[in-house]
């Protein structure tokens, strides 16, 4: 399924939830899981087990035009971005070590940081915390 499919429908997938259900997860076309997160006003919130297998998953809530892309680094830190490429605003995919921007080749370490251009500023970067069972991002702290 296209990325753009996969955003198109997911209010229908979205409103098919109940309250305080799980989150939903899809697959997109690189592997990575799309995951529906649980909101609140500035967060978005799923359980642990719901990053793949390797430890990563794009999270789509409703509404927002690109996800956040949420990945374990081999540390076991967590790190969070906004999947929207700073060149031009087209969403980079995990490919081998970094995240790769289809549309003009940027580069990005998982972190957000720029590894080779045309992009020359490094993807939005959110606060990312463990409460109990839960994996948290924060979006009113992101930074570029």
């Amino acid at each position: 399924m296209r990325r753009r499919d996969f955003v198109q429908r997911l209010p229908v997938v979205a409103s098919g939830m109940l309250l305080g259900a799980s989150a939903a997860s899809l697959t997109g076309c690189a592997g990575v899981a799309y995951v529906v997160p649980r909101t609140a006003p500035g967060r978005l919130a799923v359980g642990r087990s719901e990053l793949g297998e390797d430890g990563q998953a794009f999270l789509q809530a409703p509404g927002m035009e690109r996800p956040v892309y949420v990945r374990r680094l081999a540390s076991g830190e967590l790190v969070a971005v906004l999947a929207s490429c700073t060149h031009q605003g087209c969403q980079p995919e995990p490919v081998g070590d970094r995240l790769l921007c289809p549309c003009h080749g940027s580069e990005f370490a998982f972190d957000g940081t720029v590894l080779g251009g045309p992009a020359e500023r490094p993807l939005t970067r959110y606060p990312v915390s463990v409460e109990g069972d839960d994996i948290v991002v924060r979006l009113d702290g992101g930074v570029t």
